[in-house]
């Protein structure tokens, strides 16, 4: 067989990769039904499985037997990761590949709806030669957007208006989050939701949208740097500077109340960390004053810790809204849905009713 027609091998290397397997470790889960070389030649093209072996390995890899039988693959451009930790060559490509397979499934959704839209992006030749560049493509991005001053009730559900995937994730320690563009153009931020209070994961997605968006070629891959201007954009989109003047007052401050940054992170969804260092660039606070902020904060409250709750909502609502859509009009059977879902139809069947 051809290689390049080889769609089965590479989705069974695909799927391999996405569960974080080696040949090895797939043929000794299969039981030793079916040996490492047989595996091996399978993704290379140089045979096909039996019906049985397939639907074999469509129930070890936890995945419809569809997902072997799609003609073509969707591409990623380079990923940006935001590590905490060193992450494994395995678990990366298993991410990576778990990323893949979402979008993959979403955008057959969409096509099958006829609702893809392509994405605009707003910072198309906008250049960036110093920081303070950076709080203006926030403002340039809010205002394309038509987000106005006001807080954002909902980061994923905007940026998925706006054409962009959001995929949550909640299983994976070293990561925080990824952004890569499809090699259709399609961006996609990834967010680490795993032990995270919300205003922690609205920032990540931020930062990430920071990562796909801004060119930052004027740094010369200057990592440290790259990720403090992405965090200086977080905070600027998330709340402009003359909104938080406006609540914090227009003149410099020599005394803050905790409650006066508890009742802005509950409004604008922020951490109070993310304020008061925000509120040091803007110098409105000394440096001297911030790092006592700093001190009290983690002996006060821990090291990830902090006053108030913001209670806002961070959902990727979209792809559920559009299985929905497409069960009710009977664009799409249940069964069809599973495979997009990627889950039981039983679960289905409970999760959408269809009033007549």
């Amino acid at each position: 067989m051809p290689q390049s027609d080889n769609s089965f091998g590479t989705r069974l290397k695909l799927a391999r990769k996405m569960a974080g397997m080696s040949l090895q470790d797939l043929s000794n889960v299969l039981g030793n039904k079916v040996t490492k070389q047989a595996l091996s030649k399978y993704e290379q093209g140089d045979m096909n499985p039996t019906s049985e072996v397939l639907l074999s390995i469509a129930k070890t890899l936890k995945l419809k037997p569809d997902y072997f039988l799609k003609k073509k693959s969707l591409e990623l451009g380079q990923v940006q990761f935001r590590k905490r930790a060193a992450l494994p060559k395995k678990e990366e490509d298993a991410l990576v590949e778990r990323v893949r397979d979402y979008v993959e499934r979403y955008i057959e959704l969409e096509e099958i709806l006829n609702v893809q839209s392509a994405f605009v992006n707003p910072l198309e030749g906008f250049e960036i030669r110093e920081k303070a560049d950076v709080e203006k493509a926030a403002i340039k991005i809010r205002k394309a957007w038509n987000l106005g001053d006001n807080p954002i009730s909902n980061i994923s559900e905007m940026l998925e208006l706006n054409g962009i995937k959001v995929m949550q994730i909640h299983d994976v320690d070293s990561v925080d989050g990824l952004a890569a563009f499809t090699s259709t153009g399609i961006p996609i931020v990834v967010v680490n939701k795993k032990g995270k209070p919300i205003e922690r994961i609205r920032f990540t997605i931020i930062h990430e949208l920071a990562h796909l968006l801004l060119n930052l070629s004027v740094l010369e891959g200057n990592h440290k740097i790259e990720e403090e201007w992405c965090h200086f954009f977080s905070s600027c989109f998330l709340i402009p500077s003359h909104m938080l003047r406006k609540m914090i007052g227009e003149g410099k401050r020599t005394y803050i109340y905790i409650d006066e940054l508890i009742k802005i992170k509950e409004y604008y969804g922020i951490s109070i960390r993310a304020i008061v260092h925000r509120l040091r660039s803007l110098e409105v606070i000394t440096n001297n004053y911030y790092q006592r902020w700093v001190v009290y904060i983690s002996k006060t409250y821990g090291a990830k810790g902090e006053p108030g709750e913001y209670k806002g909502e961070e959902a990727s609502k979209s792809f559920d809204l559009l299985i929905a859509r497409g069960l009710s009009e009977g664009i799409i059977s249940l069964s069809k849905a599973a495979v997009l879902c990627n889950t039981d139809i039983n679960h289905l069947r409970n999760d959408y009713v269809r009033i007549s």
